[in-house]
């Protein structure tokens, strides 16, 4: 059995000197032989990789047994360069082992821009070249013939270069200091600013918004033209409604319109009735022009609806629509200086020419008060022309 037991002690120890090497727990190569780099097997403690016979400097496996990586100073794979820690965007080579270049998106030794895919071939308007240079554009401070007049580098619009690089003119609709005083960007000489970019004034010759004539004869020193006054040639008793459906002073009202239609003094404007009744008068329906009244010959009767109005006029209402003199030496009215209603009798709101119903009435010879009040009230039955004025605008 000593035997037996002793020669069973030698199989046991013979049986493991003939076991297979294995890596120990930690997954190292107890032996020197199993560490070498190059015999295609992975030492965890000292390499990265090993392809054996494969390991090179352009593959995965470095020589050294290192994988391959950008930055390490070596030529792998599909890197098309590697300048180890010299690597940088700006550099030759990137941080991702490309060459760099103008395209790239990143500005690079040499370059002043880089766009990338934006990166253009237009010559002109800003942006970035396909050479990675910056394209001539207005305000850069350089002149960039044809396309620009001047370049002053700056965006004001208000000096002699205007900010899209042309010449500051009149009509570019920019004000140019201590040259123009208006500019509209129009040649519009009706408007506010004409096209000599000058404000628009009266007196300048154009008749502009909110002015009616300038320059012409009838024309006042606010631009606003002269209007007709006339008494008319017909002459009415105070029935002036009769059976129609029209109130007295509408009638009235339609005679004027027609004399001066049929004198050819009818505008754009209206002409109206210096009349009053019950309901209405001069003062509440009358355009109250700052321009003057004349006579159909240009006589100036008054210089305004204020001075028409203040109790006297410059000149009588003595002229009919065909310049002639009236056939009667008093006109209808039962208006007041002012304008307003003068009392409550107007032939039955000129309705009737009985001889017992009244009204005012107003001289053509006079030019105090009495030119449209003699203070005496008359009987409707009597032939009387009216007073008809010109109204507006028009």
């Amino acid at each position: 059995m000593k035997i037996n037991g002793h020669t069973l002690f030698i199989l046991l120890v013979g049986g493991l000197a003939c076991a297979p090497e294995i890596p120990d727990y930690e997954g190292f190569w107890d032996d020197e032989a199993r560490k070498r780099c190059g015999n295609g097997e992975i030492d965890f403690h000292s390499e990265e990789c090993d392809e054996g016979d494969a390991n090179s400097l352009s593959g995965f496996c470095s020589p050294t047994c290192k994988k391959a990586r950008c930055g390490d100073g070596i030529l792998q794979l599909d890197e098309q360069c590697d300048a180890g820690e010299e690597n940088a965007d700006d550099g030759q080579c990137s941080r991702m082992c490309t060459f760099t270049s103008c395209g790239d998106g990143v500005v690079q030794l040499g370059e002043l821009c880089d766009e990338g895919e934006d990166n253009t071939d237009i010559p002109y308007g800003g942006g970035c070249s396909n050479e990675c240079q910056p394209i001539p554009r207005c305000g850069d401070g350089v002149l960039n013939e044809p396309q620009e007049q001047c370049d002053d580098g700056n965006d004001d619009d208000t000096d002699a270069c205007i900010s899209t690089c042309q010449n500051a003119s009149c009509g570019d609709g920019f004000v140019y200091n201590e040259v123009e005083l208006c500019d509209d960007g129009n040649d519009d000489d009706t408007d506010e600013c004409t096209s000599m970019c000058e404000p628009a004034t009266c007196g300048d010759d154009i008749v502009q918004a909110g002015e009616e004539c300038d320059g012409q004869d009838n024309c006042n020193e606010l631009c606003i033209r002269d209007r007709y006054v006339f008494v008319t040639t017909d002459l009415m008793r105070g029935d002036f409604k009769k059976m129609g459906n029209l109130t007295g002073i509408e009638v009235a009202d339609s005679l004027c319109r027609g004399r001066a239609n049929g004198s050819g003094l009818k505008t754009d404007a209206d002409f109206l009735a210096w009349m009053s009744d019950d309901e209405v008068s001069p003062a509440q329906r009358f355009f109250r022009s700052p321009g003057r009244y004349v006579l159909p010959d240009g006589t100036i009767v008054a210089n305004s609806w204020d001075d028409l109005t203040d109790g006297s006029l410059q000149n009588p209402i003595d002229m009919t629509e065909e310049q002639l003199q009236p056939a009667g030496s008093n006109a209808w009215t039962n208006t007041a200086p002012d304008g307003t209603k003068l009392s409550e009798d107007s032939c039955q709101s000129w309705s009737s020419d009985d001889p017992n119903d009244v009204s005012s009435v107003g001289g053509t010879s006079k030019t105090d008060a009495e030119w449209t009040d003699r203070g005496i009230p008359v009987g409707c039955h009597g032939d009387r022309p009216i007073y008809c004025f010109e109204q507006g605008p028009g």
